[in-house]
């Protein structure tokens, strides 16, 4: 009985202390740090949909197509795109958002209408966002808080667009016009090696009095929304180079080149830039482009016609964006340069997660998932979208399968994304009123109505300066 009493006990103590172990393991695995990432979520059991709302074209297809390979990865999770016209999504997008509904998970919005959403998104500070080119993220993924001075993450950057000079390169290669442009300019008859902007004007100048071109390099000089495009790609040459506005920077977050790069003693706020000496030498520059280009009071060039009148011209200045609809004729024969100077501006689309969604965690995994090198390297491959990873950069313009003038494409592009700065604000006001009250200050200009680049200037700028004023409380 004895020895068999001893048996049982050291039984029992066995049990004991195995159930104890166990007990231990379930409380410090409840205790301790998760070791996985903070956006990895575990496997759902149920059916989830992730709700994504943009505007129509290619960029909601390639998301679309993003997430159904997500959805290969996680079988539960189906990602719903769904879209407006770009003329009125950013209302769709508000009357949802305002009423605080988790109709939408994941939003889309542009650089200009960033902080227009901004109050109804979640911050993204814990996504991994290194490979990430800044430029283009800075542009609207992240805005700056005037009450704090802080900067917060609040979308992701999935595609690279990037304003910057096209070129037709057989023209250029020409070595008979090379060599008398280069006699009678004594500058090299190469985009990629022009210093200013009078260097284009030149180009327009020459090729259009050997008629080799009907137009000179088209510019955007669209009313409705083209000419805050245009305009600060123009101002930035003069902008940077001129340190009573600049300050040796390229603007504040937010209000950028538009502004100027300090905040004047006693106030709150930088001040429009625009209505100085810089600006006004930037408008004139500017609309001496336009000259070499459709009148615009006949023939407005934009976004949508740009592509239709490149056949007839050198090249433009545009966006990445639209290199995909020139004509496939002389597509091959287009090729790119950062603007006279070697810098750029950035125009890039982003989405970011709503405060009210029932799936934030996972919709920040797709965004992660969104952005890795290998669903962006199919962004350009398939749907023709810049990547905004420079990983997927690297390995596109390495990939020998890829033609050249398209790997010429992404190499340029690549190296302007990096140096993209000459760019409009994205500040609350812009969608509603600055838009709108410089361009037409500046199209009356261009066409006539107003003689005086002084004049229009000046009261675009006191429209802005009232406008930012009123909504900042400064």
């Amino acid at each position: 009985m004895k020895g068999l009493s001893v048996k049982i006990i050291a039984v029992i103590i066995v049990v004991i202390v195995v159930v104890a172990a166990v007990a231990l393991f379930e409380l410090s695995s409840k205790t301790s740090p998760s070791t996985t990432s903070t956006t990895t979520v575990p496997p759902t059991t149920s059916n989830v949909t992730l709700t994504v709302v943009t505007f129509s074209g290619e960029s909601a297809q390639f998301i679309q197509y993003a997430g159904e390979l997500f959805h290969q990865e996680h079988p539960n999770v189906t990602v719903q795109v769904i879209t407006f016209p770009f003329s009125d999504y950013i209302d769709k997008e508000l009357t949802v958002l305002t009423g605080h509904s988790s109709q939408y998970d994941i939003i889309g919005f542009t650089s200009t209408s960033a902080q227009r959403v901004s109050q109804y998104l979640a911050p993204l500070n814990g996504l991994n966002l290194s490979e990430v080119i800044q430029p283009q993220e800075y542009f609207g993924g992240v805005i700056y808080n005037v009450s704090t001075g802080q900067e917060e993450t609040i979308g992701v950057v999935y595609e690279t667009a990037v304003y910057l000079m096209a070129y037709r390169e057989s023209i250029f290669s020409n070595q008979t016009l090379a060599k008398e442009f280069e006699s009678q300019y004594h500058i090299p008859f190469n985009p990629n090696m022009w210093n200013n902007w009078t260097e284009v004007i030149w180009a327009d100048q020459f090729l259009k009095s050997h008629n080799v071109t009907q137009y000179g390099f088209l510019i955007d000089d669209h009313v409705s929304h083209g000419i805050i495009d245009a305009f600060p790609a123009v101002f930035g040459w003069f902008y940077i180079r001129d340190s009573s506005i600049s300050n040796g920077s390229t603007g504040i977050p937010g209000f950028n080149v538009m502004f100027t790069g300090f905040i004047p003693n006693g106030g709150k706020l930088p001040v429009p830039s625009f209505n100085s000496s810089a600006g006004v030498q930037a408008l004139q520059t500017y609309a001496q482009l336009v000259n070499y280009e459709p009148n615009p009071s006949q023939l407005q060039v934009s976004y949508d016609n740009l592509p239709e009148l490149f056949p007839q011209a050198p090249g433009a200045f545009l966006f990445t964006s639209q290199l995909s609809y020139i004509n496939s004729s002389i597509v091959k024969d287009v090729y790119l340069a950062p603007l006279p100077g070697g810098y750029a501006e950035t125009g890039t689309d982003f989405l970011g997660v709503s405060k009210y969604s029932a799936h934030s965690q996972l919709a920040e995994e797709f965004l992660q998932f969104l952005v890795s090198p290998q669903v962006q390297e199919i962004a350009f491959l398939k749907f023709g979208k810049f990547p905004s990873n420079a990983q997927a950069f690297q390995a596109l313009i390495q990939n020998s399968s890829i033609s050249q003038y398209q790997r010429e494409w992404l190499n340029a592009t690549y190296h302007a994304a990096l140096n993209a700065w000459a760019n409009p604000p994205n500040i609350p006001p812009t969608y509603v009123s600055l838009i709108t009250d410089f361009n037409q200050q500046v199209y009356s200009y261009l066409i006539g109505q107003i003689s005086d680049p002084s004049e229009a200037l000046q009261t675009a700028a006191q429209q802005w300066y009232s406008a930012t004023q009123s909504y900042y409380g400064a």
